[in-house]
């Protein structure tokens, strides 16, 4: 018997941001805010239940699409996404993410947690932590210099 073709993998990241959870969220659930701190400026968003996100990126193995669709979205609370990525036009992964906000200590708890179905060849479930550790730092970034403009 040879190697499986597909693997079901999970993981979750949580992350503190001192931001409130209105702010936390705004940089979600409106397009122009995602976009800058996922660095996706052809970010396609309809932030709605059954509404569709479509984004990308280009780097050194190529081009990079991803295409969802919004489930669930509990105003200030919870967000329920299933998407895929693409690598060059071949879907390697499909995923239900959950994303949970709450209040702590006057800002944050964020917890991303994805279910995934890799299908090989693809970099997995360490190459999809290490892209969300990035983005979740990346809206650290983002809600940092937000703040500082709006102060």
């Amino acid at each position: 018997m040879g190697e499986q073709s597909q693997q079901h993998r999970e993981f979750t990241l949580e992350r503190f941001y001192p931001n409130c959870k209105e702010h936390v969220w705004a940089a979600w659930s409106i397009r122009e805010k995602k976009a800058a701190w996922l660095g996706s400026e052809g970010l396609e968003m309809n932030f709605s239940p059954g509404g569709v996100e479509r984004s990308g990126f280009r780097n050194s193995m190529g081009e990079h699409n991803s295409e969802g669709r919004y489930f669930e979205i509990k105003e200030g609370e919870r967000i329920v996404l299933a998407y895929s990525m693409a690598v060059n036009g071949r879907v390697h992964t499909v995923s239900l993410a959950t994303i949970l906000f709450r209040d702590e200590n006057g800002g944050t708890r964020l917890t991303y947690t994805e279910q995934m179905c890799v299908i090989a060849p693809s970099d997995g479930v360490e190459g999809r932590k290490h892209g969300w550790n990035a983005l979740l730092n990346g809206l650290a970034g983002y809600l940092e210099a937000d703040t500082r403009q709006t102060a």
